[in-house]
């Protein structure tokens, strides 16, 4: 196809009256395929004719700094587009000081001052604070109308994003919270139509901002729209044909947006076509899918798959294909954020079992994570063992390994050093070493390949697994290492995988692993045997507890025999076991499991260490489980005490902290469990996010201390502002949401609104029930709420 005679015959048909066009470009051309096409193209225009109408390129000068407009007084062009220009202005009328933006209109034809008070209008009635509100309209001394609207103070979102280089989780809350200003808009039958990046700021408390409603329409009741310039590469395929917008339309809008801030670029890029040629381009091709195109930022796995499908919905052409409401787009994007099924995969084969069974990892693992949340209620963090880092024993490495952690620091020394010396930040000393020991791996791999093994380790013990992840990889698959060391890598990228719930490719790269040390049984038995334990773990994760207790249970024999009775090894065989017996339901058995290995670490002088830390908080979950919160009690206080002095601010301290509230809670010592839980709450949110289940525990926790001090309204406030925030991040079904919901029925039955408590305890049993048996610890403490209020069982 000759393209630039496509463009030449275009460009001078459409100066031509529309009934003369056709019959121009067939006696002007004798190419069949470029008639064709320049044909088609004039036909989209036409379609499409609104949109392409011209506006004035010229415009009148700037408003000079002092010129007033009622009130306000110019000190600034804050900008310009086709309508106007947007100005910085300050009250001068003496009344108080307040800063505006002034958006003056152009002298442009009488058509356009619609749309201009349409804009004045809308934005008078939506009062919302994700929308920058109307303050002041009116028309200036030359005729021109003006509206002076809340100046925000921000960057445009990609902007936003990019500078402060947000996680994927990060970037999609904040389009989450876009969304629900536009349903806020749709309530009240407003389309925006214009949702862009650069329509949509972020203040400088990180609140998003709609701006800009000058293409905004007021929906009719029957759902047509007038039509009017818009910006293309994130306008929807029926703005383009003339069709009417609807709810679907700003769905487009918003899922563009989104689409850009993972990728770095618009769904369909069309910026510096011709525009027909772009027209064209976003009526006819599909958005390169998110599964396919280069990404801006590094999206965890399980999360990449299900925003692919997300998007994918909601930027079909056909509008009746996509969410037909902002609302379920916004319902699908929390359900992933939630590693709940998505709506966009329904039917997808094999999809919802996996989903399920990853969000089942942890109730499965914690088996009282949130279980006695509310019996005075711990976060119970057995689930710690699971994910605790196994540090290895310097003592059985082999001298290469010493030699490799030797360097390492060395690097990460150096690295610190010309990062900016001995302020460094942690997460630049860690980058520098990473491209040094990369580059030392790339030139000499048998050298380099120990150091980027301890690299890879040390990213995973700091739960950085998306750093930790390639390096590993790269590790397990490179050829001139190693085999053991490979091997090795293989092994501990199963442990990531894991921990990022891809079971399959866990037991496939442990198989590999495990093969490996069985070539030469006698030499790598003790590694097989440490390999059981993350065996066991997979086992567990698939369902099979038993076999996993059993798996423990035969190899710890064998790992005494071959480390001895007070060995690290022998420690934490006895804790693992423990955590699954606990999984299995019997959680008697277990804390003879969680002594031993505190016995060990007692022998071994590693009773102030990380394992003696997570072994502690293990047997005191246990002991409030089993009705002994006096037991409990002096080692909560024990494992607070070591992860202060060891991780000081940290979500897992968090979780210590509110667990030893709690603890002091059921023993009616409720001031003191005001301050630990007050801290554990602010923690949480600092560190694991008010979207997390320790920020959760914590709040229904400090309510239910502050119910015990006679302070009801206070622990009400508690319950209700930390359930908001947790159902917006997590969505209304998550056990995080359950057990706010049935600490602020606790509350409301202590307040004596019967009706109110026994829905919220209701909805709380709705949203426990589906956990099983981990659930049990949690619907037994409501029961009893139920008993001591009066209030009906559920």
């Amino acid at each position: 196809m000759n393209w630039r005679e496509v463009e030449r015959l275009f460009d001078a048909a459409a100066d031509r009256p529309a009934s003369e066009r056709a019959e121009w470009v067939r006696q002007n051309c004798d190419d069949a395929d470029v008639v064709r096409e320049t044909l088609s193209l004039l036909e989209s225009a036409e379609a499409s004719e609104d949109f392409l109408d011209p506006v004035v390129e010229a415009g009148p000068a700037v408003m000079p700094e002092g010129r007033r407009f009622g009130p306000w007084r110019v000190e600034g062009l804050l900008g310009s587009g086709g309508m106007g220009e947007v100005y910085l202005v300050a009250r001068a009328d003496g009344e108080f000081r307040q800063s505006a933006a002034l958006k003056l209109m152009r002298p442009l034809p009488r058509a356009y001052w619609t749309r201009f008070q349409t804009e004045r209008q809308i934005l008078a009635e939506l009062e919302h604070p994700g929308v920058a509100r109307l303050l002041d309209g009116g028309i200036s001394d030359d005729g021109r109308p003006y509206m002076v609207l809340e100046h925000v103070q921000g960057s445009a979102i990609d902007v936003w994003c990019a500078t402060r280089t947000l996680d994927a989780s990060a970037r999609v809350r904040l389009v989450l919270e876009v969304a629900e200003t536009v349903s806020h808009a749709h309530a009240r039958l407003v389309l925006h139509r214009d949702l862009k990046p650069s329509n949509i700021l972020v203040d400088e408390t990180g609140r998003t901002r709609l701006i800009d409603f000058g293409v905004a329409t007021v929906l009719a009741t029957d759902g047509a729209a007038t039509e009017t310039p818009l910006s293309m590469e994130y306008a929807a395929p029926e703005m383009l044909q003339g069709r009417s917008a609807s709810t679907a339309t700003d769905v487009y809008g918003l899922a563009g947006v989104l689409y850009e801030l993972l990728t770095g670029r618009p769904p369909i890029g069309v910026s510096g076509q011709p525009i027909a040629t772009a027209v064209r381009q976003v009526l006819e091709q599909e958005p390169v899918r998110l599964s396919a195109a280069p990404t801006a930022i590094s999206i965890p796995r399980e999360l990449h798959g299900d925003l692919d499908a997300i998007l994918a919905k909601a930027l079909r052409r056909e509008a009746q294909d996509r969410y037909p409401t902002i609302d379920g787009f916004a319902a699908d994007l929390r359900r992933a954020l939630a590693r709940e099924p998505i709506e966009a995969r329904r039917g997808e084969r094999g999809y919802a079992l996996g989903r399920f069974l990853r969000r089942r990892r942890w109730p499965i693992t914690a088996a009282a994570a949130i279980a006695i949340s509310l019996c005075g209620g711990l976060a119970m963090s057995l689930w710690q063992a699971e994910q605790a880092r196994r540090e290895r024993d310097a003592a059985v490495r082999e001298q290469a390994r010493l030699e490799a952690v030797q360097q390492y620091m060395y690097f990460m020394l150096r690295g610190a050093s010309e990062a900016g010396g001995p302020n460094a930040d942690a997460g630049r000393i860690l980058d520098t070493a990473a491209q040094r020991v990369q580059a030392q791996f790339e030139r000499d791999p048998a050298r380099g390949g120990p150091v980027m093994h301890t690299l890879g380790e040390l990213f995973f013990y700091l739960d950085d697994y998306e750093a930790a992840e390639p390096l590993l990889r790269r590790l397990s698959e490179a050829r001139g290492v190693d085999p053991h060391l490979a091997a090795s890598a293989a092994y501990d990228l199963a442990q990531v995988r894991l921990r990022q719930a891809d079971v399959e490719e866990a037991a496939r790269l442990l198989a590999r692993a495990q093969a490996f040390w069985r070539t030469d049984e006698a030499r790598w038995r003790s590694r097989l045997v440490d390999s059981r334990l993350v065996e066991a773990r997979l086992l567990r994760d698939q369902g099979e507890v038993e076999k996993a207790v059993d798996l423990l249970r035969a190899n710890l024999p064998v790992r005494i025999a071959i480390s001895g009775a007070n060995h690290r090894e022998t420690g934490v065989y006895h804790n693992d076991l423990g955590v699954m017996l606990v999984a299995a339901g019997d959680r008697e058995a277990a804390i003879p499991s969680f002594q031993a290995a505190m016995a060990v670490w007692a022998a071994t002088g590693l009773d102030s260490g990380p394992d003696a830390l997570n072994t502690l908080n293990n047997l005191a979950a246990l002991h409030v489980l089993g009705g002994r919160p006096g037991q409990a009690e002096p080692l909560f206080r024990r494992a607070v005490e070591v992860r202060r002095s060891l991780y000081g601010r940290s979500a897992a301290t968090a979780a210590l902290l509110s667990n030893h509230g709690k603890t002091l809670v059921q023993l009616q010592r409720p001031q003191e469990a005001e301050t630990l839980l007050r801290e554990a709450a602010a923690m949480a949110r600092e560190t694991a996010g008010a979207g997390s289940l320790h920020f959760a525990s914590s709040s229904a926790g400090l309510s239910e201390a502050l119910l015990l001090l006679d302070r009801s309204e206070e622990a009400a406030r508690i319950a209700q502002s930390a359930l908001a925030e947790v159902t917006q991040e997590l969505g209304p079904r998550h056990p995080a949401v359950a057990v706010l919901k049935a600490a602020l029925g606790r509350v409301r039955g202590a307040q004596g609104r019967r009706a109110e408590a026994d829905r919220l305890l209701s909805e709380a049993e709705a949203g426990l029930a589906p956990l099983g048996p981990a659930g049990a610890a949690q619907l037994e403490a409501i029961r009893k709420i139920r008993s001591q209020y009066g209030l009906p069982q559920g």
